[in-house]
């Protein structure tokens, strides 16, 4: 008998060892937020070419990549994506409560909306129909990031953003506020 109350006080022993290791955290301090690196990347599992959606969070305070897919053998153009992106969230992104920070374009108004390369560089301009010279910074995001993330495969895009009232200089996806 007691070589068994010896070996269950052993094996209670090392329980409240563990448990204490796990409480203690294992000496590992908290840390802020550190941000590095370009915005996310969204790999679609089965092949599929997927281009991604730049909507604001539900709480309204940072991106979120959705992808978005028209099938395995295709690749969604810049131009139509951005048309989608001023469209709004819809379906499970809507469901989730992804909203964005980007003014409604009217369909009629879609002949105005337009990404085009730059012949300068291999930057891309995006030519929309609203005021871009007060758009928040999160507005302006939504719009360099799903165009400069998806504009062309494997590669970061610099975007500029034209209205009708100013053009805001080139920016890539990971400007201050596309990360919070």
């Amino acid at each position: 008998m007691t070589g068994r109350k010896t070996r269950a006080r052993a094996a209670a022993t090392a329980a409240l060892a563990g448990c204490a290791l796990l409480l203690a955290g294992c000496g590992i301090k908290r840390t802020g937020v550190i941000e590095s690196g370009h915005a996310a990347a969204v790999n679609v599992p089965d092949g599929k070419k997927a281009a991604a959606l730049y909507f604001v969070s539900k709480e309204g305070d940072r991106l979120v990549p959705v992808p978005f897919s028209i099938g395995t053998e295709y690749t969604l153009a810049p131009t139509p994506l951005l048309r989608i992106l001023l469209d709004g969230p819809t379906g499970p992104a809507s469901a989730a409560g992804f909203t964005t920070a980007l003014p409604k374009v009217s369909h009629d108004q879609w002949d105005a909306v337009l990404v085009s390369k730059n012949s300068s560089d291999k930057g891309v301009t995006v030519t929309v129909p609203f005021a871009v010279g007060g758009l928040s910074e999160l507005a302006r995001n939504q719009l360099v990031c799903t165009v400069g993330v998806s504009a062309a495969p494997n590669t970061l895009s610099q975007v500029t953003v034209k209205g009708p009232d100013t053009v805001l200089p080139a920016a890539d996806c990971d400007s201050p506020g596309s990360r919070r």
